[in-house]
Parts: structure tokens; C-alpha cells; sequence
């Protein structure tokens, strides 16, 4: 192998190596949304607070059709939103 051939197997290396770290570590990528993509429920837990899982599964338990929420949830506009999209 030449010199030129082998700085270039190298960068090579190098490219894929951060490609893999940035993919893994810093990305926040779940691999388990790649399992079931066409699932219904595939990556809920990665995407919502447990607060509004908890709240669709009440929900869905008690077969409400209509629920209001605590002033404390209204209050946290972040948490509020996320509860009533995914319900």
C-alpha cells in the first residue's frame, strides 16, 4: 500500500468511528423505534413524559370520553400540551 493509500484507509476509519459515536452517544437515537417502526405505540416511551402515558392509560381504562386535568398540569404548559396531543 502507498502512503496516500494508506492516509486515506485511515480517514476512512476515523469518519466511520465518529459517525458511530455521534449515531450512539450523542444523538440520543433509540435503536428499539427500529424494531416495531410500524407499531402503533413504537417510541412512545422515548418521546413522552411518563406522565402522559399515565394519563392515556387512565384514560383508556376508565373509557372516558371526556377528562379535564388538574390546575397543576394546566399550569405546566410543556406537560399540558403533550397530555392533550396524545390523547
Amino acid at each position: 500500500m502507498t502512503k496516500e493509500k494508506k492516509i486515506k484507509f485511515f480517514f476512512v476509519i476515523v469518519c466511520l468511528l465518529q459517525i458511530f459515536y455521534i449515531f450512539y452517544f450523542r444523538s440520543g437515537f433509540q435503536t428499539e423505534i427500529l424494531k416495531n417502526p410500524f407499531d402503533k405505540n413504537a417510541g412512545i416511551k422515548f418521546a413522552l413524559p411518563a406522565e402522559a402515558i399515565e394519563s392515556k392509560t387512565i384514560i383508556n381504562n376508565k373509557k372516558l370520553n371526556k377528562f379535564n386535568l388538574s390546575k397543576k398540569i394546566k399550569d405546566n404548559i410543556y406537560l399540558y400540551q403533550r397530555i392533550l396531543e396524545f390523547n
